[in-house]
């Protein structure tokens, strides 16, 4: 689904991964199907910008039908995650994903069964 270049460097504001993920979930879905959707949260004008805001950045594509336009994704929430998740490491622990990992591990308060959950993960990764 992904498009090569784009997934790379997506970073979105809260309101548009918001957004997508109801684009995600529903295949395709007009402003008028995503404002639904939000129960109402923001103007149907408002969503129609964001819905085109996204398509710009490429993360979208939409085609006109019945005087509507219908949006779809071109990058999977697996990519933007990545993609923002870099971002994030290179922006504020200087491309350093242990400091990421500390810093959750430090500022976070995480149960015992979640840590041996984490040491798992770790352990099948470094096994690829």
């Amino acid at each position: 689904m992904g498009q090569i270049g784009v997934a790379e460097n997506v970073t979105l504001s809260a309101q548009q991964h918001r957004i997508l993920r109801i684009v995600w979930r529903e295949g395709e879905a007009s402003a008028k199907q995503v404002q639904q959707a939000l129960n109402g949260a923001l103007a149907h004008t408002t969503v129609g910008t964001m819905l085109a805001r996204l398509e710009k950045k490429g993360v979208l594509t939409s085609t006109a039908r019945a005087r509507e336009r219908f949006y779809r994704p071109l990058v999977t929430e697996g990519e933007v995650r990545r993609s923002m998740v870099s971002d994030l490491v290179s922006t504020l622990f200087k491309g350093d994903p242990k400091a990421l990992v500390a810093h959750l591990v430090n500022e976070t308060d995480i149960e015992p069964d979640d840590l041996d959950a984490i040491r798992r993960l770790l352990e099948e990764g470094s096994q690829r």
